[in-house]
């Protein structure tokens, strides 16, 4: 079967199943079905020629890297299972583009780059510094395969398509498994996380607390796709970040953090602020980057009896706000952060942006 052009019913068929899978996540209802989830991962060793595992249930990606290094001491068995890709019908379709591009990417994009490999970098960050041994998770039966196998979901339910081997992979992605690491003799499997936030552009991001969360207490903190350290929103709930704390941090990302989580009127109260001057510089590439220069009402002996000066930059594609140390003799937004760059007040515009 052919199609040259899908119709009104088939768009929606198509959007549902989209949809279907980005809620399978990101609602944060669907708890694992252990013994489900069993027979298929069953199921996906013997299609590869494999055993039968011992399969262990645990709650969060993290919790996978400590079963497995104490599975090491134990056994002393640290091969991982390589699972080869499996030959699937191909779609003879004209409309194959459209729909990896609606669908596959759409789901891909959000769960993957924004879930799936920003959690499993931060894990193995934290594997890496407190046990030193870090295992792979799965190639095949974690969230990353929504994306493809939306894609195919979409010709099945068109009947284009039918493979009893792809419908037992996706009932196997459908009983709340988030990622597993596959061994020899044994499969650790965790489950979904029980918490999801963010924002607009689907970045993970949470101002007043964790962006992800798993039910064993495992969590990460984002502000617009930036992994940040937790002690920002501790301190923050605590009164404890100073001025002080705020001037001496060196790191962008943790200042543009620490604003985002007190917001506007608590940093400014903090740094005893008040804005100078705000432009919107449109760019050559058409975005346009809000500017905003403050200054402190003090001034103070250490840098010659100046204020502080600093420049607030929100960025266009992420929405990020930053915070940028300037000298204070500044008298508008954009002078002061053409000062940053290698470019002129009359000079600064970018025709792209990285």
């Amino acid at each position: 079967m052919k199609l040259k052009k899908l119709t009104n019913e088939q768009l929606n068929i198509m959007n549902q199943v989209k949809q279907e899978w980005l809620d399978y996540i990101f609602s944060c209802k669907h708890k694992i079905d252990r013994e489900k989830a069993k027979e298929h991962i069953n199921w996906l060793y013997e299609l590869s020629n494999l055993t039968k595992p011992i399969i262990i249930f645990v709650d969060s990606p993290l919790a996978c890297q400590y079963a497995v290094s104490y599975l090491k001491n134990v056994f002393n068995d640290g091969n991982t299972v390589k699972f080869f890709d499996q030959v699937w019908s191909q779609v003879e379709s004209q409309v194959e583009s459209q729909v990896e591009s609606q669908v596959e990417s759409q789901v891909r994009s959000q769960v993957e780059s924004q879930v799936r490999s920003q959690v499993r970098s931060q894990v193995r960050s934290q594997v890496e510094s407190e046990i030193k041994s870090y295992e792979s998770f799965s190639s095949y039966g974690n969230i990353w395969d929504y994306g493809w196998v939306s894609f195919y979901e979409v010709f099945e339910k068109l009947g284009i398509f039918k493979s009893d081997e792809f419908t037992k992979f996706k009932n196997l992605l459908q009983t709340g498994v988030y990622d597993m690491i596959q061994l020899n003799g044994f499969c650790i499997v965790s489950s979904l996380p029980i918490t999801i936030h963010r924002n607009s552009t689907n970045l993970l991001h949470n101002t007043s607390g964790p962006a992800i969360e798993f039910s064993d207490g495992y969590k990460l903190y984002f502000i617009n796709g930036r992994n940040l350290p937790e002690w920002i929103w501790q301190k923050a709930a605590n009164n404890e970040i100073t001025k002080e704390m705020f001037i001496k941090e060196t790191n962008s990302d943790i200042k543009g953090g620490i604003y985002e989580v007190l917001g506007q009127k608590k940093m400014m109260d903090l740094l005893g602020a008040k804005e100078i001057d705000t432009r919107n510089i449109v760019h050559k590439n058409g975005d346009i980057e809000m500017v905003t220069l403050l200054k402190t009402k003090e001034k103070f002996a250490e840098i010659d009896n100046q204020p502080f000066a600093w420049v607030k930059m929100v960025c266009p594609s992420t929405g990020t706000q930053y915070l940028q140390g300037v000298e204070p003799h500044h008298k508008n937004a954009l002078d002061a952060i053409a000062s940053l760059s290698m470019f002129t007040s009359e000079e600064y515009s970018f025709t792209h942006r990285s």
